[in-house]
């Protein structure tokens, strides 16, 4: 009887121990679902956050600069390429190119008035701008290559990190002049070539943001 009251005991402990487990499982059960539930609150919070937009007013203040060149061209012509490169977010759109001379070998005609003043062409391309274009004439050549401007304008956005990066595919910071000039001296056999002004204006923009 005594072997018997031992052994019933030891299946209650068996029984008692198997549910403290599973009291014990499902404390641990409960305590991961609590936690799986605080994290994902918390990712729900940081994404509704992350959501949230700010309308942005971007205004466009206009600048300009230039450059100038003095050199001589002869019957072998000239060329040079001239870099134009500006701040992140400036906007090139407009390049204005002005070719200026005198002709140095100044020879009218004694008796009959012949004029043998030099003739110059110019040939400029701007890719950037999708440009080219070429002129010849006496004693001062212009041309303008324009590009798009760009207006005030709204963006809506997260932070003003990402309203610079909208910018950055709308604006063009940078632009090559490739320019070829040539001279058709008159008379040929005294006159080798001129000197000459070659002047380069470009306007640009540059945004100013701010919150709306």
């Amino acid at each position: 009887m005594l072997k018997f009251y031992k052994w019933k005991k030891l299946i209650i402990l068996i029984k008692m121990e198997k549910q403290d487990k599973m009291v014990i499982f499902a404390g641990i059960l409960i305590l991961i679902i609590a936690i799986a539930g605080i994290i994902y609150h918390e990712k729900t919070y940081v994404v509704g956050e992350e959501i949230k937009e700010i309308e942005y007013k971007v205004t466009w203040i206009d600048k300009s600069n230039e450059f100038s060149i003095k050199d001589y061209v002869g019957k072998e012509g000239w060329q040079e390429e001239y870099d134009i490169s500006l701040d992140k977010n400036a906007n090139i759109y407009l390049v204005e190119i002005k070719l200026e001379w005198k002709d140095n070998f100044d020879f009218h005609g004694i008796i009959f008035p012949w004029n043998f003043t030099d003739k110059m062409s110019i040939n400029v391309k701007i890719d950037e701008l999708d440009f080219s274009k070429s002129l010849d004439g006496y004693g001062k050549i212009e041309m303008r290559a324009e590009g798009k401007k760009i207006n005030d304008m709204l963006i809506k956005a997260k932070n003003e990190t990402e309203v610079i990066k909208m910018l950055n595919n709308m604006t063009k910071n940078k632009a090559t002049c490739k320019i070829n000039l040539s001279i058709f001296p008159k008379p040929r056999f005294f006159d080798k070539g001129n000197d000459f002004s070659l002047y380069v204006v470009y306007r640009y923009s540059i945004p100013v943001i701010e919150p709306a």
